[in-house]
């Protein structure tokens, strides 16, 4: 029994049609609360929604998170970054989303694949808090990566909640470039220190 030879496909070919679906959070729930399905990230991910109801929501110490939306076409993501970029750049963390350098431009690619334009998003970033036990000062460099980033692209900021002394919960809505952040006190704070 002979069986008919397999067409050749590519890995691009199999994905074609998925290339601009949404890029949903490693974890999602339906909150009560809000009424609405979160997609929950943590440091190193990331997550981009076109014309969703659905939240975004992250909780952040010296991280920083940014937000970003086309409001025309109603895509937007938000990113989740602990560092402003690897040391050896070059080497194995050249795509780690934990880095901003990565995290930034994996976020912005993602919702100009989608339509968006460059010329009609909206930042907003939150995070880069003093609340680790350490001399790093690991919310200062973020903060001044950020900045140096935004100024290279030619874009800006509409809004922004860094530093500080407290941790934050972030909740963004993509559709709508809505955010709502909630300062963490103390008990909350430690936690997310340790697990920094």
């Amino acid at each position: 029994m002979t069986f008919p030879a397999a067409k050749p496909s590519s890995f691009l070919e199999r994905r074609k049609g998925n290339d601009f679906a949404d890029i949903p959070a490693g974890s999602n729930y339906y909150d009560h609360k809000f009424g609405k399905i979160v997609h929950k990230i943590n440091e190193g991910g990331f997550c981009v929604l076109s014309r969703s109801d659905h939240i975004i929501m992250t909780t952040l110490g010296s991280c920083i998170s940014v937000c970003m939306v086309d409001p025309v076409i109603r895509v937007g993501g938000m990113n989740h970054f602990l560092l402003p970029e690897g040391r050896d750049i070059e080497k194995r963390n050249s795509f780690c989303l934990r880095y901003g350098n990565n995290a930034m431009e994996r976020l912005l690619n993602e919702i100009l694949k989608r339509g968006g334009q460059k010329s009609r998003l909206v930042l907003k970033a939150f995070g880069a808090g003093n609340v680790l036990s350490i001399n790093a000062s690991i919310g200062a460099k973020n903060r001044i990566f950020l900045k140096h980033y935004i100024a290279d692209e030619g874009m800006k900021l509409e809004t922004c909640d860094l530093g500080g002394d407290f941790p934050r919960q972030v909740a963004f809505y993509p559709s709508t470039g809505k955010v709502l952040v909630r300062l963490l006190r103390r008990a909350d704070d430690l936690e997310i220190g340790r697990k920094e």
